[in-house]
């Protein structure tokens, strides 16, 4: 007789996770776990309240330390104010003695500059003279473009010598210096005068920046 029941070949499946015995861990969630793994390692430290206020108290223990100025006596704050009106004084006098220094540097600078023009100028003086011999000759001469010629040039360098300084010494109608002038004639007019007076140059004298470059030769009356 044939037995009608059917044998499942199949072995029985084990139970399912966490529906009997011991601990569910299989079925906890896989992110959630990583997450609080995560979440313990980036944990902040916690530090004691107790030790933060302690730093606080020592830093401001010392900078009350640094900051609490010195307490001074009558006869030392005395000191240092000698010391600071001593001190202030060094430094009013070197600012002087550097002033003073620099404006001595200046005028020897502007003398060697003017000693350097009037021994140009001086050495200038033969060319006016030859310049004023060439007036007298084109003045008498028939060639009058040669006459104008030699005016303009004579102008232009005489101009130039006034303007770097030059000037004549005073000639007919001054009264005679013997600083500035050579008295290389005198005759006498029959009139009363206090000082004898030029009436004529026989050489031009000049003078550069009130320095005498070269006496006026002249003819005086009185």
């Amino acid at each position: 007789m044939t037995d009608d029941a059917t044998t499942d070949p199949t072995p029985e499946a084990p139970d399912a996770p966490g529906s009997s015995g011991g601990e569910d861990t299989a079925g906890a969630d896989p992110t959630t776990s990583g997450e609080a793994a995560l979440g313990a390692e980036t944990a902040p430290e916690h530090h004691p309240e107790g030790l933060h206020d302690v730093s606080e108290a020592t830093l401001d223990s010392d900078a009350a330390d640094v900051d609490a100025p010195p307490e001074l006596t009558p006869e030392e704050i005395a000191q240092v104010v000698t010391e600071r009106d001593e001190l202030t004084d060094q430094m009013l006098r070197a600012r002087a003695d550097f002033d003073n220094l620099n404006k001595r540097r200046q005028r020897e600078v502007a003398e060697a500059r003017d000693r350097g023009a009037a021994a140009l100028a001086e050495r200038l003086l033969d060319v006016l003279d030859n310049f004023g011999f060439a007036l007298q000759a084109a003045a008498v001469s028939e060639d009058t473009q040669l006459a104008k010629g030699v005016e303009l040039v004579h102008g232009q360098l005489v101009q130039a010598l006034s303007e770097a300084g030059l000037e004549e010494v005073p000639g007919v109608g001054a009264e005679f210096d013997p600083a500035h002038h050579e008295a290389l004639m005198h005759e006498e007019d029959g009139e009363e005068r206090d000082h004898p007076e030029v009436v004529e140059v026989l050489r031009t004298g000049y003078r550069f920046k009130n320095q005498l470059l070269r006496a006026a030769s002249v003819k005086v009356v009185g």
